[in-house]
Protein backbone atom coordinates (compact mmCIF):
# COMPACT_ATOMS: atom_id res chain seq x y z
CA UNK A 1 0.00 0.00 0.00
CA UNK A 2 3.13 2.58 0.87
CA UNK A 3 4.37 1.79 -2.32
CA UNK A 4 1.45 2.54 -4.48
CA UNK A 5 0.64 5.56 -2.19
CA UNK A 6 4.22 6.93 -3.14
CA UNK A 7 3.72 7.36 -6.70
CA UNK A 8 0.62 9.32 -5.65
CA UNK A 9 1.28 13.13 -7.39
CA UNK A 10 0.21 16.27 -6.51
CA UNK A 11 -3.49 16.32 -8.69
CA UNK A 12 -4.28 12.47 -7.07
CA UNK A 13 -3.75 14.07 -3.70
CA UNK A 14 -6.05 17.08 -4.70
CA UNK A 15 -8.55 14.80 -6.04
CA UNK A 16 -8.17 12.39 -3.34
CA UNK A 17 -9.13 15.64 -0.60
CA UNK A 18 -12.08 16.61 -3.11
CA UNK A 19 -13.44 13.04 -3.52
CA UNK A 20 -13.97 13.47 0.45
CA UNK A 21 -15.55 16.67 0.30
CA UNK A 22 -17.63 15.46 -2.29
CA UNK A 23 -19.14 12.84 -0.44
CA UNK A 24 -19.08 14.76 3.44
CA UNK A 25 -21.21 16.93 1.57
CA UNK A 26 -23.61 14.32 0.30
CA UNK A 27 -23.50 12.53 3.16
CA UNK A 28 -24.13 16.13 4.91
CA UNK A 29 -27.10 16.37 2.41
CA UNK A 30 -29.01 13.24 3.16
CA UNK A 31 -28.42 13.91 7.52
CA UNK A 32 -28.73 17.41 8.13
CA UNK A 33 -30.07 16.98 11.38
CA UNK A 34 -27.43 14.69 12.61
CA UNK A 35 -24.65 17.43 11.31
CA UNK A 36 -26.68 20.45 12.31
CA UNK A 37 -26.49 18.51 16.08
CA UNK A 38 -22.87 17.21 15.91
CA UNK A 39 -21.25 20.60 14.83
CA UNK A 40 -19.02 21.73 17.78
CA UNK A 41 -17.51 17.82 17.87
CA UNK A 42 -16.87 18.11 14.32
CA UNK A 43 -15.01 21.86 14.62
CA UNK A 44 -12.96 20.37 16.69
CA UNK A 45 -11.87 17.00 15.05
CA UNK A 46 -11.60 19.65 12.13
CA UNK A 47 -9.44 22.21 14.06
CA UNK A 48 -7.57 19.14 15.53
CA UNK A 49 -6.82 17.32 12.15
CA UNK A 50 -6.13 20.49 10.58
CA UNK A 51 -3.65 22.25 13.14
CA UNK A 52 -1.78 18.93 12.97
CA UNK A 53 -1.64 18.95 9.00
CA UNK A 54 0.11 22.41 9.24
CA UNK A 55 2.33 21.27 12.02
CA UNK A 56 3.61 18.52 9.57
CA UNK A 57 3.67 20.92 6.62
CA UNK A 58 5.34 24.02 7.69
CA UNK A 59 6.86 23.46 11.36
CA UNK A 60 8.06 20.03 11.40
CA UNK A 61 11.56 19.74 9.30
Amino acid sequence: MKKRMDKFGFWDIGFLKLYGAIFGAIVGAYFPEIIKAAVVPLAIIFVLLASRYLYLLFIKQ
